[in-house]
């Protein structure tokens, strides 16, 4: 044996004749540095030059817009990448893009934002100053926020161009609003209405649905409240008279509210004309009081009033009465000097409370329906009582002292008080339950009838539930009940708003009788003012512009020239539209140009994809929009996600210091990051542990690495976003080591084509002399298939499983060890290692593809570096094109699915996991070393001749399955007798062999390698002496030389 030094240089020797990897794609990513390099490619170019590709076929998502309004958040990250992914995969398939990001930039947020920086209310600046405030907020906002969406690698036009990007508050954008409006009006879908909205005090605004926030434990009041019978309607039968004469004042319907404030505002009792009502009477109380309530509900009634009493209260039923038979009698108000009248309502159940409702016309909604379904008659409109300002204070009319108390604090105590006082009040306690809160106050609202403008949805229910039956896909599907149901429980839309910034509702009002006036006409011809209204300032920026020549201009102006002669006659609204009509529209504003009309003349686009809140917001008012305007949805295809939690499932909030943002992950940063308490993870007990507001846990700071935007756009694929997602240091961590083992992956694959030109030296399936390769090109065909089911699903942590599954197991796991030594040790030029090469390459080009959706930047290097080493190592920067330009998708031909190939594939994967489990076991003996120093029998018995079929050619071609096995040598034989080694190390296992075939027994015997270390390739042969001196047979074929000390002599003369 040669000394040390001899040897190292021996083994340096040796390594050239290899063929070692060679690459210059670096193992770490360097995210934070490399990732803007390469936005101009993968992003910016990638955009235009598809774009401009006419010949494609159109695929357009509608972007969502977000709020123009503060920092994005990780829902913001999740929204926007899910986006990409769909963008980028179908721009890999050959389709041309059309994304066009927007921003929501009316409203009340943004009005509210604009005015605390300065320390303002709305009221101490006109109209013109809030709006110039709220546009200044607005546009510094789109600035930031566009930065970190280019930064993330969404894929749209960030250059500024005309029509690149899309603002609510465009001029061009609020003259196409008004498209829609003019249609609605034209249709008679457009009214005023004096009537129950929700209302934020806060705000001193209405509030759409989609405003509004539920709290689960807002605690209210609830009362039982009695009011005295007082007189007989014309409607009540005999029977029933009879009843009510004979108890008279000594009767009470009683009713149950959780809102005590809105007694002073009542009209009426509503009951269930179906339900059976009774007279009841506590037995031995001293009063001989007596009650009317819904018979169902006599045991909640007695438990209210045995109250804190030992003893139960039996009640005695002195009469009973049809709900149907009380309509048109008579209640004494508690508190004022009038009469309620009982009507009927379907909305009365026995659900709670006593089966009579307390009626206040003019806060609830309910109650209103109840009301107008009464006392309206066409052109109608009974007086609603609702003694309740903006401010969410009692008015005068309210009478009893109440005015100017806040009806949900003082206000409401004062009218408790006042019940007590008047013997009116039965019962009083606190009542836990999901109430609506202001969405951007984070205070409670009320509902409170005024003057409003709506738009009429009945007529749309019929269609819309149709259409999204049939040319709508949900994902989820479950989304199609949840936007179903939202659809269908809203008979109108309070489109009007009570502030400055957003779009005028273009109405004029007569000085002298109110009336409204609001025509195509109108509208018309304040869309022509609107969209060329500017005025610039001093220093050439627009300052007002759009919709601002509402306040800016007289009423003469805005009005069309047909009506200029009666201009002193009317006055204009204040009133704003709604701003889920603004975004509401955006089809509408948008798509024109991006889309040409279908057959029908509708605009529909591919995709619309938000969170799942937007069912009952942006899903749902564009689909109303679209109803009426075009028949039909907007959108072929409506996807929802979840919401982002932390780590520990819970939601993110500043209270309790959980929030994270993007960038934190993306530049790196120092995180509060909760530590686990003593019994953290056990479950809440009770339902009233669960309404108690979380505690913030204990925190320790950590400091998180620059991941880049690819590692947290990993993380998105990684997850079911159909529901809620979690985020924190320690899941980004797994998707940064998961997606770390694929660079890794791409490194070797890379290395080892560092001399592969497909053009020259792929080898066709038919010409692969390895089954294996063979086996492997079945395994892409199936890989390029469940990825694009899955991508085509929208399912994209599928795709990324398929994909990560494939790499790991199939690829790095196995035939990457498999085929290290043809690809190392074979001549360079050899059919067998261009065979492997051929798939490595193929794999690579999958790999790439199916990542870019994913993870552009690292999809976009793994292309360059392969680009670059195919033309002879030309400087990165010197590459023409992006993989987002390449044509074709996954490599995938029909010819390379072998079912019955990979069968037997899969059983001998299974005899490689027994044959390293008995190898370990030797070398946990002391036996071996290193699994080459084994040699491998597989006893093929004659009662199965499948095992000498399957595992014959492969033992006898090319040293196949010792590249599987990983040993020096395999061999089939007879019998156990065959194995002339005395030291055996035997298992017996049993290979499947397919659903409809029965698994094959299989005995195999592992010892200890015959002949010597090859010490080029390392394999154990016969031929090599003891002193190592010779090379192995294929060794010296490849290198053509046997002689261990000729080729160093040779390789050292070569390289002095």
């Amino acid at each position: 044996m040669p000394g040390a030094a001899d040897a190292k240089a021996l083994a340096a020797a040796m390594r050239q004749t290899l063929n070692l990897p060679v690459t210059r794609f670096p193992m770490r990513a360097n995210a934070a540095a490399r990732e803007p390099q390469l936005h101009a490619r993968c992003v910016s170019a990638a955009y235009a030059l598809q774009a401009a590709d006419a010949s494609r076929p159109l695929f357009v998502l509608h972007d969502g817009p977000p709020f123009a309004n503060g920092s994005l958040h990780m829902g913001h990250f999740l929204n926007k990448t899910l986006k990409d992914v769909i963008n980028r995969y179908q721009l890999l398939r050959g389709r041309r893009v059309r994304y066009v990001p927007g921003w929501d930039c009316h409203g009340l947020p943004i009005e509210h934002k604009a005015l605390t920086l300065l320390q303002l209310e709305a009221d101490a600046l006109s109209p013109a100053q809030v709006r110039a405030l709220s546009r200044q907020l607005a546009r510094k906002a789109v600035r930031e926020q566009q930065k970190d969406f280019e930064r993330w690698g969404v894929l749209a036009d960030w250059s500024g161009a005309e029509d690149s990007v899309y603002l609510t508050m465009d001029p061009s954008y609020e003259a196409r609003q008004y498209d829609v409006l003019k249609k609605m009006v034209h249709d008679g879908l457009i009214f005023r209405g004096f009537k129950p909205v929700y209302w934020s005090p806060s705000s001193r605004t209405a509030l759409a649905e989609a405003e509004l926030e539920y709290q689960d434990d807002h605690v209210s009041h609830a009362a039982y409240v009695r009011f005295v019978f007082a007189s007989m309607g014309s409607n009540v039968s005999a029977e029933t008279a009879s009843v009510l004469e004979k108890y008279g004042d000594k009767l009470s319907a009683v009713v149950w509210t959780t809102t005590p404030w809105t007694i002073p505002s009542n009209q009426a009792l509503c009951v269930n004309a179906d339900l059976e009502y009774v007279v009841v009477r506590p037995r031995g109380a001293d009063s001989d009081a007596c009650y009317l309530i819904a018979s169902a509900l006599q045991e909640s009634f007695a438990t209210m009033l045995k109250g804190d009493a030992e003893q139960d209260v039996e009640l005695q039923v002195l009469g009973t009465l049809k709900g149907a038979d009380l309509e048109g009698a008579h209640f004494t108000h508690p508190l004022a000097n009038r009469e309620a009248v009982v009507l009927v309502g379907e909305h009365v159940t026995t659900d709670a409370g006593t089966g009579v409702v307390h009626t206040a016309p003019g806060h609830g909604q309910d109650d209103y329906f109840a009301w107008m379904a009464h006392h309206s008659k066409p052109g109608e409109h009974p007086d609603i009582l609702c003694p309740v300002d903006a401010d969410g204070c009692f008015t005068a009319e309210a009478g009893q002292g109440l005015e100017g108390l806040c009806v949900l604090d003082e206000g409401n105590a004062a009218v408790i008080d006042l019940l007590k006082n008047s013997g009116n009040l039965l019962s009083i306690g606190e009542y836990h339950h999901r109430y609506p809160y202001d969405w951007r106050t984070k205070k409670p609202v009320i509902l409170r009838a005024t003057a409003q403008w709506f738009a009429r949805l009945d007529a749309l229910h019929a269609r819309g539930k149709r259409v999204l039956e049939d040319s709508v896909q949900m994902v989820p599907p479950s989304a199609r009940r949840r936007l179903e149901a939202t659809l269908s429980s809203r008979h109108e839309w309070c489109i009007s708003r009570q502030r400055a910034w957003g779009l005028p509702i273009p109405v004029f009002y007569h000085k002298a009788t109110g009336e409204p006036l609001i025509t195509e006409e109108s509208i018309e011809h304040l869309q022509n003012i609107v969209k060329t209204y500017r005025i610039e300032g001093e220093n050439g920026e627009v300052e007002r512009e759009g919709a601002d020549c509402w306040w800016d201009l007289s009423v003469r102006e805005l009005l069309p020239e047909s009506l200029q002669d009666q201009a002193d006659q009317y006055e204009k609204g204040t009133d704003t539209l709604d701003v889920w009509f603004d975004s509401g529209s955006s089809w509408h504003a948008v798509l024109p140009g991006l889309l040409e009309p279908n057959e029908e003349g509708q605009l529909r686009a591919d995709v619309y994809l938000e969170g799942s809140d937007q069912h009952r917001g942006w899903f749902q008012s564009s689909l109303l929009t679209s109803l009426a305007m075009q028949g039909t949805a907007p959108y072929k295809n409506v996807i929802t996600h979840g919401f982002t939690l932390d780590e520990r499932g819970s939601k993110m909030s500043k209270s309790l210091g959980n929030t994270i943002v993007p960038n934190d992950f993306i530049n790196g940063c120092t995180m509060p990051v909760a530590v686990a308490g003593k019994g953290s993870n056990k479950k809440k007990k009770s339902m009233k542990n669960s309404n108690k507001p979380e505690k913030a846990p204990k925190v320790k700071q950590m400091k998180v690495p620059a991941y880049g935007a690819d590692v947290l756009r990993f993380w998105v694929a990684t997850t079911d976003y159909t529901g809620d997602v979690s985020i924190g240091p320690a899941v980004v961590g797994k998707a940064s080591d998961s997606l770390r083992k694929v660079r890794n992956t791409a490194r070797f694959l890379l290395g080892n084509l560092h001399d592969f030109d497909p053009a020259q030296h792929a080898v066709p399936q038919d010409k692969m002399q390895f089954s294996l390769d063979r086996y492997m090109l079945h395994e892409l065909n199936a890989l390029a298939h469940s990825v694009t089911a899955a991508y085509d699903a929208f399912a994209f942590n599928r795709a990324q499983h398929a994909l990560s599954h494939f790499i790991s197991t199939d690829l790095s796991a196995f035939y990457m060890e498999a085929a290290k030594d043809r690809l190392y040790c074979d001549a360079a030029d050899s059919q067998t290692r261009r065979s492997a090469q051929t798939v490595l390459w193929l794999s690579l080009q999958a790999l790439t593809r199916a990542l870019a959706p994913m993870v552009p930047h690292t999809a976009e290097d793994i292309r360059l570096h392969w680009v670059s080493q195919l033309q002879g190592g030309i400087p990165l920067e010197d590459v023409s094109g992006s993989v987002f330009l390449e044509k074709g998708w996954m490599p995938s031909a029909e010819e390379w699915k072998d079912d019955d190939l990979a069968r037997d594939w899969a059983a001998i994967r299974q005899l490689r996991f027994e044959v390293n489990r008995v190898v370990e076991q030797m070398r946990q003996a002391g036996r071996v070393g290193s699994q080459l120093e084994c040699n491998v029998y597989v006893v093929a018995a004659e009662s199965d001749p499948r095992v000498a079929e399957l595992l014959s050619p492969l033992a006898t071609s090319s040293s196949e399955l010792e590249d599987v096995l990983l040993c020096s040598s395999v061999q089939v034989v007879a019998s156990e007798a065959e194995v002339e080694s005395t030291e055996q190390f035997k298992a017996t296992c049993q290979l499947a062999m397919g659903p409809n075939d029965a698994p094959m027994d299989v005995t195999l015997m592992v010892t200890p390698a015959r002949g010597h270390k090859c010490p080029r390739c390392w394999k154990y042969a016969p031929e090599v002496d003891a002193a190592e001196t010779q090379l192995c047979l294929r060794c010296a074929q490849a290198t053509d030389l046997r002689s261990v000390a000729d080729l160093a002599k040779t390789l050292i003369e070569e390289d002095p």
